[in-house]
């Protein structure tokens, strides 16, 4: 980040360069974060749309669009006629400034942003409103794994012969973990019998994706048709599922009626990590 340090004695050059080095820092500064949002065009503040009586207003805000911060003044419209679109104008303001030694530039620039109706365009001083996104929209995507983490799942024939992939990803705005998995057991004979089911543990998660508290949730029986429980008793619909401080995926599987020799369990859920 630039900065000038004025703490030195002895006159501080005050030139025409120096200031141009201090607007360099704030203006370089305020990009950053707002490409932080998109590319463009991101509304970062205001602009929200309100409908009374057939007026359409957007309101007072800020955006930004081809690495400028643009502010915009509210609008309204009624009608929008037919082939139009809302649209977004920037008109350029530039200024000027007499100097010491008589001469005029146009030297104070500025843009402002007002609404209008016309056929749709995008340049670089228009384009439709529809085109704006809001500013968290992007900051969120960018806060979230966009790939997937996979864990092979292999257990003995004595743990019921399960096979599969769990797949996980992050989202580290919110602090959450999408977790999904096809989990299919070939040897659900070797479950444990009513009523002493047990957990059995599918593998564990690395660093970073464990919770800090045991998280519970379901798992379901991925058929249309239901089977018996083991006594005979119960219909198997779904499966307790946890994945506890240590990472590790548990699931509690529960042994069929003797003629079924394997069955699947499927779950896509969010779990909190706090």
């Amino acid at each position: 980040m630039k900065s000038v340090d004025f703490s030195h004695a002895g006159g501080f050059p005050l030139t025409q360069d120096v200031l141009d080095y201090l607007q360099q820092a704030y203006t370089e500064c305020l990009n950053a974060f707002a490409v932080m949002g998109g590319a463009g065009p991101v509304i970062i503040s205001g602009m929200g749309v309100t409908v009374s009586g057939g007026t359409t207003t957007i309101a007072d805000g800020w955006f930004f669009y081809n690495g400028e911060l643009v502010q915009f003044s509210s609008g309204s419209y009624t009608t929008t006629p037919p082939g139009d679109v809302v649209l977004i104008d920037i008109a350029p303001y530039i200024g000027n400034l007499s100097y010491n030694d008589g001469s005029t530039f146009g030297a104070i620039l500025s843009s402002a942003a007002s609404l209008s109706l016309g056929p749709t365009a995008t340049t670089s001083t228009q384009f439709p409103f529809s085109a704006l996104q809001p500013f968290q929209l992007a900051f969120g995507q960018t806060g979230r794994e966009s790939a997937w983490s996979s864990m092979a799942v292999s257990t003995t024939a004595a743990a019921g012969g399960v096979t599969g992939t769990v797949y996980y990803k992050k989202n580290f705005l919110t602090n959450t973990l999408q977790i999904r998995a096809v989990l299919s057991s070939n040897n659900a004979q070797n479950f444990a019998a009513s009523p002493g089911a047990t957990f059995s543990s599918m593998g564990t998660l690395p660093s970073g994706y464990v919770p800090n508290n045991n998280t519970n949730f379901t798992a379901y029986y991925l058929s249309a048709n239901l089977i018996k429980d083991d006594l005979g008793v119960a219909w198997i619909k779904q499966a307790n599922a946890v994945l506890n401080t240590g990472g590790q995926l548990l699931i509690n599987w529960l042994k069929p009626d003797v003629s079924i020799t394997g069955y699947t369990l499927a779950f896509n859920t969010v779990l909190p990590l706090d």
